[in-house]
């Protein structure tokens, strides 16, 4: 039990430290790369900065999306902790990285290396969880990992803001600032590192730390893996992966494809959207993240107890359908406080959502092919979050130049709106198939029965 619960904790802590970095980061992506970034006018075509910037999300989740199976499928066999450790050792070298991107295509190299480091760690990561975890447990322990992503996302801005004001006293432009910020935050990533490296315990060697050998050789076997992965037609475009897959397991594929696709539309110009409508600074802009992540996060531990004591299913759809009506309404003018308690609503329903969504598909998958699957669900949200940015982007890009702003009597309509109309409709059809076709008889865990067949097919064909 005590090992159980130090590698509990260490997953815990690592993954806050590793959310902490990312939370001080991505909030001002938009902003930053709007800095230095220019568009580009090919003649034929022209590519705003608005959809370049939708365009590093993309890098980042297609990367995640193909090999998120992958390394999901090489956890179940070579263990959970070799396979994350490779992950977390590429963050520190990642948050570096944006310090030292001086254009677009430089960071689109970052994202989409930082892709592959979070395909490695979250899925992964989360099957961990699953497989340390008692059924009645299972619930509560993803909710507390979950919190301690939230955590770290929801301090994460508060600590970019207080960083980049601290930078801003060393040097004389926004842009070097954001980018002594970042070297800052390598720092954090390598904390992370030796926090999982030293408590995490892997069930093969029942020992914590590893040594350079055991670090080369989980590098090496995430390296074979990729490199045996052979680019065909991807294995979910073929009719016998949906045959092999009951009702219950493609409602919660088309639900993650969603999410994915409506975060990724809105959250990347978010920012942007912030700055130039209300006319935010940065560090208004990330205390405003701060307040509504830590708002929410104190809500995710009843969304895990929730989902261990109610129906899983119930908390996924009704939390669901409410964040949809919450987020049709930030298109709407309004004032500045008023748009704080919108965000922290929000948050505070996304919180309640995401561990009963989690438990809910564990319910689904037996232990041996949990990482696969996870990854599989991490696959459906990236693809989503790969087509989102862009098209987000491009809207946004166009609402941009010409400013549009509507009124209906004395209520202000910014263009972001479309967009938000867009993801509202999107959210409350993917909760309603949540509803209708997420079967108590298809969970493993209710039935004590594999539904799913053992025969499974990896992300690419002949990927092992």
């Amino acid at each position: 039990m005590r090992k159980k619960n130090q590698t509990l904790f260490g997953l815990m802590l690592s993954s806050f430290i590793v959310n902490l970095g990312w939370g001080a980061i991505l909030p001002f992506m938009a902003i930053y790369t709007d800095l230095f970034f220019y568009d580009f006018d090919w003649g034929f075509v022209i590519i705003d900065v608005a959809t370049q910037i939708g365009l590093l999300t993309s890098a980042m989740m297609i990367s995640r999306a193909f090999l998120a199976p992958v390394y999901g499928k090489l956890s179940d066999i070579a263990g959970r902790k070799p396979v994350i450790v490779v992950g977390l050792s590429m963050y520190v070298f990642l948050t570096f990285g944006f310090g030292l991107a001086t254009a677009f295509w430089s960071l689109f190299l970052v994202r989409f290396f930082q892709g592959i480091a979070s395909a490695l760690v979250w899925p992964v990561a989360e099957s961990a969880i699953v497989d340390i975890s008692e059924d009645e447990k299972r619930g509560r322990n993803l909710g507390w990992f979950i919190l301690s992503q939230s955590l770290g996302w929801a301090i994460g801005p508060f600590l970019g803001s207080g960083l980049f004001v601290l930078s801003k006293l060393l040097v004389a432009t926004d842009v070097s600032a954001f980018r002594i910020t970042f070297f800052m935050l390598g720092g954090l990533s390598l904390l992370a590192f030796i926090a999982f490296n030293f408590m995490v315990i892997d069930p093969k060697t029942q020992t914590a730390k590893m040594s350079m050998k055991e670090l080369w050789t989980a590098l090496k076997e995430v390296l074979k893996a990729t490199g045996r992965m052979r680019f065909g037609v991807p294995s979910f475009l073929r009719p016998s992966f949906w045959r092999e897959r009951n009702g219950s397991l493609r409602a919660i594929y088309l639900l993650s494809f969603t999410n994915g696709f409506n975060f990724a539309m809105v959250f990347p110009i978010l920012s942007l959207f912030l700055e130039e409508s209300y006319a935010m600074t940065p560090e208004y802009i990330g205390i405003i993240f701060g307040i509504s992540g830590i708002a929410g996060v104190t809500f995710n531990p009843l969304g895990g107890y929730l989902a261990d004591k109610t129906s899983k299913k119930g908390i996924v759809v009704i939390s669901g359908v409410l964040s949809a009506i919450l987020l049709f309404f930030l298109g709407i003018q309004m004032a500045v406080i008023v748009l704080i308690a919108l965000f922290v609503m929000r948050q505070l329903v996304q919180q309640i959502n995401m561990p009963a969504f989690r438990a809910l598909q564990a319910d689904l998958v037996e232990e041996k092919i949990r990482g696969l699957e996870f990854g599989n669900v991490q696959m459906f949200n990236n693809l989503g979050a790969v087509l989102g940015p862009i098209i987000g982007g491009i809207l946004y890009g166009q609402f941009r130049s010409t400013n549009p702003q509507w009124f209906i009597g004395t209520i202000g309509i910014f263009g972001l709106e479309i967009l938000l109309v867009i993801t509202t409709v999107i959210m409350i059809l993917s909760s309603v198939m949540i509803f209708f076709f997420v079967k108590k008889e298809d969970m493993v865990v209710n039935t004590k029965k594999v539904t799913l067949p053992e025969k499974t097919l990896s992300l690419i064909t002949d990927a092992d």
